[in-house]
C-alpha cells in the first residue's frame, strides 16, 4: 500500500527532519511551510504560509490516490512575540493563533471529509506548555492546550478509519529556542533558565526526535493514551 504523509512546517527544525525519516522509509511527503530545503522525488513543497487568515480560508488538501495510506502531521508551530499578553497586538494573537491551532482543526476536518474510506493518523505535534502555564507565552500554551483537547474531542467522535495521537516532544535545537533565549528579561522572567538548557546541552537534536516521533507513528496501536510524550520513548 502506498503511504502519503501530508506535514506542515517543514522548512526547518522537527518538521524537516520527521520529512526526511518519512521520505527515506518510503512514504510520498506533502510539505507545507513558508520555505523548503528538501529535495527529493517524493515531496512536494506547497509554499504557504499558514499564519495568514486568507490562506487558511482557501487552504485545500491536494489530491491523493484513494489507496493510500494517509498521516497527517500538525507540527508547524510558533512561540510568537514573547510578552505578556497585555503588550500582544491583534496581529500577533490572531497570526499565532492561526498557525498553532485554527490551521491544524481546518487540515484535520479536510483530511476526514476528503478521505473517509482511507486509512488515516491525524498526529499533533504538542508542547508540554500544553499543561504548564508560562508567563509571556499566553497564545502558545493556549492553543498547545486547544491542540490536546482537538485529539481528545476528535477521537471521542470516532470517524471511521481514523486514528489520532498528540505528542510532547520535549525541548529541541531549533529556532524556536533561539527565539526563547533572544527574549528580554525584562519581557519573561524565565530567559535564565532556557540559557542554562543551551550551556547545559540539554536540548535535544531535531534528528533524533523525529526518530521517536517516527516509531510512535509505526507504533501508535500500542498507545492506550492519546497524548504521548516523547520522554518516554526508548530506542535501542
Amino acid at each position: 500500500m502506498k503511504k502519503t504523509a501530508i506535514i506542515t512546517g517543514t522548512g526547518s527544525g522537527l518538521g524537516k527532519e520527521l520529512g526526511k525519516i518519512l521520505l527515506y522509509n518510503g512514504y510520498h511527503v506533502i510539505g507545507y511551510s513558508r520555505k523548503n530545503q528538501i529535495i527529493h522525488p517524493n515531496f512536494n513543497f506547497i509554499k504557504k504560509d499558514l499564519s495568514k487568515t486568507t490562506n487558511l480560508i482557501n487552504l485545500t488538501i491536494p489530491k491523493i490516490k484513494l489507496d493510500n495510506e494517509i498521516i497527517l502531521v500538525n507540527n508547524a508551530a510558533n512561540i510568537g512575540k514573547i510578552t505578556t499578553i497585555n503588550k500582544k497586538s491583534k496581529f500577533d494573537i490572531t497570526s499565532e493563533y492561526n498557525l498553532n491551532i485554527v490551521a491544524p482543526t481546518i487540515l484535520s476536518s479536510q483530511i476526514i471529509n476528503k478521505y473517509p474510506s482511507n486509512n488515516k493518523l491525524i498526529v499533533n505535534i504538542s508542547s508540554g506548555a500544553s499543561i504548564k502555564a508560562i508567563g509571556s507565552w499566553s497564545t502558545y500554551c493556549a492553543s498547545k492546550a486547544a491542540l490536546d483537547m482537538l485529539t481528545n474531542v476528535i477521537e471521542n467522535e470516532k470517524h471511521e478509519n481514523l486514528n489520532i495521537i498528540s505528542i510532547h516532544p520535549g525541548i529541541i535545537d531549533t529556532n524556536m529556542q533561539k527565539t526563547i533565549r533572544n527574549a528580554k528579561k525584562s519581557d519573561f522572567a524565565l530567559n535564565h533558565k532556557f540559557m542554562d538548557y543551551y550551556k547545559q546541552n540539554i536540548l535535544e537534536k531535531p534528528n533524533n526526535t523525529a526518530k521517536k516521533i517516527y516509531y510512535i507513528i509505526k507504533n501508535y496501536k500500542k498507545f492506550k493514551q492519546k497524548i504521548v510524550s516523547v520522554r518516554d520513548i526508548k530506542l535501542k
